[in-house]
Protein backbone atom coordinates (compact mmCIF):
# COMPACT_ATOMS: atom_id res chain seq x y z
CA UNK A 1 0.00 0.00 0.00
CA UNK A 2 1.19 3.50 -0.98
CA UNK A 3 1.41 5.97 2.00
CA UNK A 4 -1.20 8.22 2.49
CA UNK A 5 1.68 11.16 2.55
CA UNK A 6 3.72 9.96 -0.15
CA UNK A 7 6.21 12.63 -2.27
CA UNK A 8 5.08 13.57 -5.84
CA UNK A 9 7.86 14.36 -8.07
CA UNK A 10 5.39 16.05 -10.08
CA UNK A 11 6.21 19.64 -10.67
CA UNK A 12 4.65 21.81 -8.06
CA UNK A 13 1.48 24.02 -9.34
CA UNK A 14 1.43 27.55 -8.64
CA UNK A 15 0.00 28.28 -5.18
CA UNK A 16 -3.15 30.33 -4.73
CA UNK A 17 -4.74 31.89 -1.88
CA UNK A 18 -8.17 31.13 -0.37
CA UNK A 19 -10.65 33.77 -2.01
CA UNK A 20 -9.19 32.17 -5.43
CA UNK A 21 -9.87 28.40 -4.45
CA UNK A 22 -12.57 29.08 -3.30
CA UNK A 23 -14.17 31.37 -6.19
CA UNK A 24 -12.76 28.77 -9.06
CA UNK A 25 -14.58 26.21 -7.31
CA UNK A 26 -17.72 27.85 -6.75
CA UNK A 27 -17.93 28.71 -10.59
CA UNK A 28 -17.37 25.49 -11.42
CA UNK A 29 -20.18 23.96 -9.42
CA UNK A 30 -22.47 26.19 -10.59
CA UNK A 31 -22.10 24.68 -13.90
CA UNK A 32 -24.33 22.00 -12.41
CA UNK A 33 -27.44 24.35 -11.72
CA UNK A 34 -26.89 26.39 -15.34
CA UNK A 35 -25.77 23.43 -17.67
CA UNK A 36 -28.48 20.41 -17.04
CA UNK A 37 -25.91 17.97 -18.66
CA UNK A 38 -22.74 19.45 -19.22
CA UNK A 39 -22.67 20.38 -15.96
CA UNK A 40 -23.22 17.05 -14.43
CA UNK A 41 -19.85 16.28 -15.78
CA UNK A 42 -17.93 19.91 -15.33
CA UNK A 43 -18.96 19.76 -11.17
CA UNK A 44 -17.29 17.12 -10.62
CA UNK A 45 -13.78 19.55 -10.69
CA UNK A 46 -15.52 21.87 -8.03
CA UNK A 47 -13.31 20.18 -5.47
CA UNK A 48 -10.36 20.54 -7.35
CA UNK A 49 -8.76 24.38 -6.58
CA UNK A 50 -10.10 23.03 -2.67
CA UNK A 51 -7.65 20.37 -2.46
CA UNK A 52 -5.06 22.41 -4.75
CA UNK A 53 -5.13 24.62 -1.67
CA UNK A 54 -5.19 22.32 0.85
CA UNK A 55 -1.98 20.66 -0.65
CA UNK A 56 0.14 23.99 0.86
CA UNK A 57 -0.85 22.53 4.58
CA UNK A 58 -2.92 24.79 4.72
CA UNK A 59 -7.03 23.33 5.50
CA UNK A 60 -9.51 23.70 2.87
CA UNK A 61 -12.17 25.14 5.30
CA UNK A 62 -10.49 28.47 4.26
CA UNK A 63 -11.36 28.04 1.00
CA UNK A 64 -14.94 27.14 0.56
CA UNK A 65 -16.03 28.21 3.86
CA UNK A 66 -16.44 31.79 2.82
CA UNK A 67 -18.31 30.51 0.31
CA UNK A 68 -21.21 29.09 2.33
CA UNK A 69 -20.65 31.87 5.30
CA UNK A 70 -21.46 34.54 1.47
CA UNK A 71 -24.44 31.90 0.22
CA UNK A 72 -26.08 31.55 3.98
CA UNK A 73 -25.66 35.37 4.37
CA UNK A 74 -27.39 36.20 1.43
CA UNK A 75 -30.17 33.56 2.26
CA UNK A 76 -30.89 35.19 5.19
CA UNK A 77 -31.29 38.44 3.90
CA UNK A 78 -33.28 37.06 0.75
CA UNK A 79 -35.36 34.08 2.09
CA UNK A 80 -35.61 32.01 -0.72
CA UNK A 81 -35.27 28.64 -0.99
CA UNK A 82 -32.66 28.26 -4.14
CA UNK A 83 -29.98 30.20 -2.42
CA UNK A 84 -30.47 27.51 0.46
CA UNK A 85 -30.36 25.06 -2.20
CA UNK A 86 -27.17 26.44 -3.88
CA UNK A 87 -25.46 26.59 -0.36
CA UNK A 88 -26.35 22.83 0.15
CA UNK A 89 -25.37 21.73 -2.90
CA UNK A 90 -22.28 23.72 -2.68
CA UNK A 91 -21.26 22.08 0.51
CA UNK A 92 -21.91 18.48 -0.71
CA UNK A 93 -20.60 18.59 -4.14
CA UNK A 94 -17.64 20.71 -3.43
CA UNK A 95 -16.59 20.57 0.03
CA UNK A 96 -17.21 17.23 1.29
CA UNK A 97 -15.19 15.36 -1.37
CA UNK A 98 -12.10 18.33 -0.35
CA UNK A 99 -12.45 17.85 3.57
CA UNK A 100 -13.43 14.39 3.42
CA UNK A 101 -9.39 14.01 1.79
CA UNK A 102 -7.88 15.81 4.34
CA UNK A 103 -9.83 13.70 7.39
CA UNK A 104 -8.81 10.08 5.28
CA UNK A 105 -4.79 11.19 5.18
CA UNK A 106 -5.12 12.12 8.70
CA UNK A 107 -7.03 9.33 9.99
CA UNK A 108 -5.49 6.63 7.45
CA UNK A 109 -8.75 5.27 6.41
CA UNK A 110 -9.13 2.74 3.94
CA UNK A 111 -10.86 3.42 0.53
CA UNK A 112 -13.98 1.52 1.54
CA UNK A 113 -14.27 3.43 4.88
CA UNK A 114 -13.71 7.05 3.19
CA UNK A 115 -16.19 6.13 0.34
CA UNK A 116 -18.80 4.99 3.23
CA UNK A 117 -18.27 7.97 5.28
CA UNK A 118 -18.29 10.52 2.14
CA UNK A 119 -22.15 8.55 0.69
CA UNK A 120 -23.21 8.45 4.37
CA UNK A 121 -22.57 11.94 5.39
CA UNK A 122 -23.82 13.07 2.14
CA UNK A 123 -26.84 11.41 2.30
CA UNK A 124 -28.03 12.29 5.71
CA UNK A 125 -27.34 16.31 4.18
CA UNK A 126 -29.20 16.61 1.60
CA UNK A 127 -32.27 14.10 3.23
CA UNK A 128 -32.13 16.75 6.36
CA UNK A 129 -32.64 19.34 3.71
CA UNK A 130 -35.12 18.39 1.96
CA UNK A 131 -37.21 17.51 5.11
CA UNK A 132 -35.91 20.79 6.49
CA UNK A 133 -37.38 22.77 3.63
CA UNK A 134 -40.55 20.90 3.19
CA UNK A 135 -41.99 20.55 6.65
CA UNK A 136 -44.24 18.63 7.95
CA UNK A 137 -45.80 18.22 4.33
CA UNK A 138 -44.57 14.85 2.46
CA UNK A 139 -41.08 15.03 1.08
CA UNK A 140 -41.64 12.71 -1.92
CA UNK A 141 -45.22 14.75 -3.11
CA UNK A 142 -42.70 18.08 -2.90
CA UNK A 143 -40.06 16.70 -4.54
CA UNK A 144 -42.07 15.08 -7.29
CA UNK A 145 -43.83 18.33 -7.76
CA UNK A 146 -40.37 21.04 -8.42
CA UNK A 147 -39.46 17.66 -10.70
CA UNK A 148 -42.23 17.72 -12.32
CA UNK A 149 -42.53 21.34 -13.04
CA UNK A 150 -38.77 21.31 -14.21
CA UNK A 151 -39.17 18.32 -16.23
CA UNK A 152 -42.43 19.57 -17.98
CA UNK A 153 -41.07 21.05 -21.35
CA UNK A 154 -38.33 18.09 -21.50
CA UNK A 155 -41.56 15.74 -21.34
CA UNK A 156 -43.02 17.89 -24.18
CA UNK A 157 -39.87 17.28 -26.39
CA UNK A 158 -40.21 13.65 -25.35
CA UNK A 159 -43.56 13.09 -26.44
CA UNK A 160 -43.05 15.05 -29.84
CA UNK A 161 -40.93 12.01 -31.03
CA UNK A 162 -42.60 9.04 -29.40
CA UNK A 163 -45.67 7.26 -31.02
CA UNK A 164 -48.93 8.02 -29.71
CA UNK A 165 -50.01 4.89 -27.28
CA UNK A 166 -47.00 3.61 -27.63
CA UNK A 167 -46.77 3.51 -23.30
CA UNK A 168 -44.24 5.76 -22.92
CA UNK A 169 -46.24 8.41 -20.90
CA UNK A 170 -46.48 5.58 -17.93
CA UNK A 171 -42.85 4.85 -18.43
CA UNK A 172 -41.95 8.75 -18.17
CA UNK A 173 -44.18 9.07 -14.80
CA UNK A 174 -42.32 6.07 -13.28
CA UNK A 175 -38.86 7.66 -13.94
CA UNK A 176 -40.57 10.97 -12.15
CA UNK A 177 -41.47 9.43 -8.93
CA UNK A 178 -38.41 6.80 -9.19
CA UNK A 179 -35.95 9.98 -9.67
CA UNK A 180 -38.54 11.98 -6.73
CA UNK A 181 -38.28 9.07 -3.92
CA UNK A 182 -35.05 8.76 -4.67
CA UNK A 183 -33.35 11.66 -4.68
CA UNK A 184 -31.26 11.85 -1.57
CA UNK A 185 -29.64 8.20 -2.54
CA UNK A 186 -29.25 10.05 -6.41
CA UNK A 187 -27.18 13.10 -4.48
CA UNK A 188 -25.14 10.99 -2.21
CA UNK A 189 -24.01 8.14 -5.19
CA UNK A 190 -22.90 11.29 -7.26
CA UNK A 191 -21.02 13.32 -4.72
CA UNK A 192 -19.42 9.59 -4.24
CA UNK A 193 -18.58 10.03 -7.45
CA UNK A 194 -16.70 13.13 -7.37
CA UNK A 195 -14.91 12.17 -4.42
CA UNK A 196 -13.34 8.75 -6.56
CA UNK A 197 -13.08 11.13 -9.72
CA UNK A 198 -10.83 13.35 -7.62
CA UNK A 199 -8.80 10.74 -5.86
CA UNK A 200 -6.59 9.65 -8.59
CA UNK A 201 -5.70 13.22 -9.15
CA UNK A 202 -4.67 13.89 -5.92
CA UNK A 203 -0.61 13.50 -6.97
CA UNK A 204 -1.31 16.33 -9.55
CA UNK A 205 -2.26 18.30 -7.03
CA UNK A 206 0.57 17.76 -4.35
CA UNK A 207 -1.00 15.66 -1.61
CA UNK A 208 0.70 12.09 -3.05
CA UNK A 209 -1.09 8.59 -4.12
CA UNK A 210 -3.61 8.13 -1.25
CA UNK A 211 -4.78 4.30 -0.42
CA UNK A 212 -4.69 1.06 -2.30
CA UNK A 213 -5.22 0.37 -5.94
CA UNK A 214 -8.38 0.03 -7.37
CA UNK A 215 -8.68 -3.12 -7.94
CA UNK A 216 -8.00 -3.87 -3.95
CA UNK A 217 -10.72 -1.90 -3.05
CA UNK A 218 -13.16 -3.62 0.04
CA UNK A 219 -16.14 -2.17 0.97
CA UNK A 220 -16.22 -0.82 4.66
CA UNK A 221 -16.79 -3.63 6.86
CA UNK A 222 -19.97 -1.93 9.19
CA UNK A 223 -21.45 -1.45 5.80
CA UNK A 224 -23.89 -4.64 6.44
CA UNK A 225 -25.33 -2.82 9.47
CA UNK A 226 -26.75 -0.40 6.64
CA UNK A 227 -27.86 -3.17 4.07
CA UNK A 228 -29.61 -4.49 7.09
CA UNK A 229 -31.35 -1.47 8.69
CA UNK A 230 -32.04 -0.04 5.10
CA UNK A 231 -33.75 -3.51 4.01
CA UNK A 232 -35.77 -3.80 7.37
CA UNK A 233 -37.17 -0.35 7.09
CA UNK A 234 -37.68 -0.18 3.19
CA UNK A 235 -39.68 -4.01 4.02
CA UNK A 236 -41.97 -3.13 7.24
CA UNK A 237 -41.81 0.94 7.87
CA UNK A 238 -44.27 3.81 6.84
CA UNK A 239 -44.19 7.12 5.92
CA UNK A 240 -40.90 9.36 5.92
CA UNK A 241 -39.45 6.68 8.03
CA UNK A 242 -39.64 3.92 4.79
CA UNK A 243 -38.60 6.45 2.62
CA UNK A 244 -35.17 7.44 4.32
CA UNK A 245 -34.67 3.55 5.09
CA UNK A 246 -34.98 3.11 1.02
CA UNK A 247 -32.53 5.72 0.01
CA UNK A 248 -30.29 4.10 2.46
CA UNK A 249 -30.70 0.99 1.59
CA UNK A 250 -30.22 2.42 -2.39
CA UNK A 251 -26.40 3.83 -1.14
CA UNK A 252 -25.83 0.79 0.87
CA UNK A 253 -26.49 -0.80 -2.99
CA UNK A 254 -24.18 1.49 -4.77
CA UNK A 255 -21.74 1.14 -2.45
CA UNK A 256 -21.59 -2.98 -2.91
CA UNK A 257 -21.44 -2.38 -6.62
CA UNK A 258 -18.37 -0.07 -6.66
CA UNK A 259 -16.98 -2.97 -4.42
CA UNK A 260 -18.23 -5.32 -7.24
CA UNK A 261 -16.47 -3.49 -10.08
CA UNK A 262 -13.06 -3.73 -8.15
CA UNK A 263 -13.79 -7.39 -8.14
CA UNK A 264 -14.45 -7.00 -11.85
CA UNK A 265 -11.12 -5.24 -12.67
CA UNK A 266 -9.35 -7.88 -10.30
CA UNK A 267 -9.93 -10.32 -12.28
CA UNK A 268 -10.04 -8.57 -15.68
CA UNK A 269 -7.33 -6.00 -14.93
CA UNK A 270 -5.06 -6.65 -18.25
CA UNK A 271 -7.78 -6.08 -20.85
CA UNK A 272 -9.35 -3.33 -18.90
CA UNK A 273 -6.02 -1.21 -18.17
CA UNK A 274 -4.99 -1.80 -21.99
CA UNK A 275 -7.90 -0.09 -23.59
CA UNK A 276 -10.22 2.64 -21.90
CA UNK A 277 -12.51 1.99 -24.73
CA UNK A 278 -13.04 -1.65 -22.68
CA UNK A 279 -13.22 0.03 -19.57
CA UNK A 280 -15.69 2.60 -20.63
CA UNK A 281 -17.72 -0.45 -22.52
CA UNK A 282 -17.62 -2.57 -19.02
CA UNK A 283 -18.72 0.18 -17.09
CA UNK A 284 -21.86 1.31 -19.14
CA UNK A 285 -22.82 -2.45 -19.38
CA UNK A 286 -22.31 -2.30 -15.55
CA UNK A 287 -24.95 0.15 -14.99
CA UNK A 288 -27.84 -1.90 -16.83
CA UNK A 289 -30.07 -2.22 -13.88
CA UNK A 290 -29.91 -6.24 -13.60
CA UNK A 291 -26.43 -6.15 -13.88
CA UNK A 292 -25.62 -3.85 -11.36
CA UNK A 293 -27.99 -5.51 -8.71
CA UNK A 294 -25.68 -8.67 -9.53
CA UNK A 295 -22.69 -6.47 -9.38
CA UNK A 296 -23.92 -5.12 -5.45
CA UNK A 297 -24.92 -8.80 -4.64
CA UNK A 298 -21.29 -9.92 -5.50
CA UNK A 299 -19.86 -6.86 -3.62
CA UNK A 300 -21.90 -7.62 -0.79
CA UNK A 301 -20.60 -11.59 -0.80
CA UNK A 302 -17.03 -10.01 -0.88
CA UNK A 303 -17.33 -8.48 2.38
CA UNK A 304 -18.23 -12.53 4.42
CA UNK A 305 -16.38 -14.42 1.73
CA UNK A 306 -13.04 -13.51 -0.36
CA UNK A 307 -13.60 -13.30 -3.47
CA UNK A 308 -9.92 -12.47 -4.94
CA UNK A 309 -7.68 -15.00 -4.53
CA UNK A 310 -3.99 -15.30 -6.37
CA UNK A 311 -2.95 -11.94 -8.67
CA UNK A 312 -4.73 -12.21 -12.14
CA UNK A 313 -4.47 -8.42 -12.37
CA UNK A 314 -1.91 -5.99 -14.36
CA UNK A 315 -0.49 -4.35 -11.39
CA UNK A 316 -3.52 -2.51 -10.06
CA UNK A 317 -4.20 0.43 -12.61
CA UNK A 318 -6.65 2.89 -11.14
CA UNK A 319 -9.75 3.48 -12.67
Amino acid sequence: MTPLDAPTTLPPLRRIGPGVAGLFSFAIFLTLPLLPFAGIFLALLAPLPLLHYASGGRPSVLAWGWVLVALLGAALLHPVPWLLAVACGYLLVAALPAFSVELRIRAGWSTGRWAAVVAGVALVGVSGFIVGMVGPTDPVGSLLALLAEGAREAEELTRAFRPAGSGSEDAWTWALHSVAYLTPALVALYVTAAAFWVRPRLPLLGLGVTGENFDEYRSEEWLPVGFVAGGLGWALAGGVAKWLASNLFAVVLGLYFIDGLAIIHYYLGRRLGGNRWVRLGVALFALQLPVALVLSAVGLTDNFFALRRGRATDGGEQV
